[in-house]
Parts: C-alpha cells; structure tokens; sequence
C-alpha cells in the first residue's frame, strides 16, 4: 500500500514538474498559440481569459493566431514532424496541416473587450523552435494546395 501512494506521489511529481519546468518561453507559446478547440467565435472570450495583450500592456494585440492542436501534435514540428524554413535558422515549417484560427482584434481597445474577430483555415504551420526542440515562436500560416 505505501509503495503504490509512494509511485502514486512521484508520478504526479513528475507530471506537475513537466509542465511548471518548461522554459517560460515554451509556456508563453502555449499559452498564446495552442487552443486544442478552437473555434472563430470564441476570440474574445479566450484571449481574455488567457490575458492575451501587447507586450507589458493591457492594449490589445492586432492579430494572434490559436492552433487548435494540442502541444504533444504541435511539439514534433521542432522535430522529425518539420522541415528547416527560410533563412534565419530556427523556422520550421510542418510537414502536416493545422486548423488555425486567426483573431483580428482592435488596437485602440484594451482587455478584456478587443474587438476581435476570427477565421480559420487548414495550414501548414511556421513556428520557431529553441535549441532543444521545442516551440517559441509562431511565425505564420502557410496554404499549400493539395
């Protein structure tokens, strides 16, 4: 009985440290680009709830774009699951199509009212990935026809 509370408690150690010791990089990528459900209407809704803004303000962004994907289907694209992108070095452009939803908002508005409206489309993805391989950085949406 201790030891399957003992494995119980380390595995959910593990877990948590899994998640609160990612570089604050990757956890600012996650939280601005990966929105498993995403959906167009709902841009208002989440940017206020994630405190989506420009940087050390509450003005609101002109454009974020949500990869509706988890971080586990988006992560290999630093990996196995890109290819290397233009020129500066870190990009990598998905060898596999995402939905993304791109939200236009107002910049004279401030949270948690940006005025935002979306749309989404199926992309192949160009994100920018850390010396270890994982994503940093979206870059942009790129439509590659069939």
């Amino acid at each position: 009985m201790k030891i399957s509370i003992f494995a119980g408690v380390l595995l959910l150690s593990v877990a948590m440290l899994s998640v609160d010791g990612l570089d604050p990089r990757v956890q600012k990528f996650i939280n601005q680009h990966i929105n498993q459900n995403m959906a167009p209407n709902r841009c208002d809704a989440v940017i206020t709830q994630k405190k989506i803004s420009q940087t050390n303000s509450n003005k609101c962004k002109d454009v974020n774009t949500f990869i509706s994907a988890t971080y586990a289907a988006v992560k290999p694209v630093c990996r196995d699951r890109g290819s290397p992108y233009g020129t500066g070095g870190n990009l990598r452009i998905s060898h596999d199509k995402f939905k993304v939803v791109n939200c236009e908002c107002n910049v004279n508005l401030r949270l948690p009212n940006c005025g935002c409206r979306g749309s989404s489309g199926n992309r192949r993805i160009v994100i920018g990935c850390d010396d270890t391989g994982n994503p940093v950085h979206y870059e942009e949406g790129v439509y590659i026809p069939n």
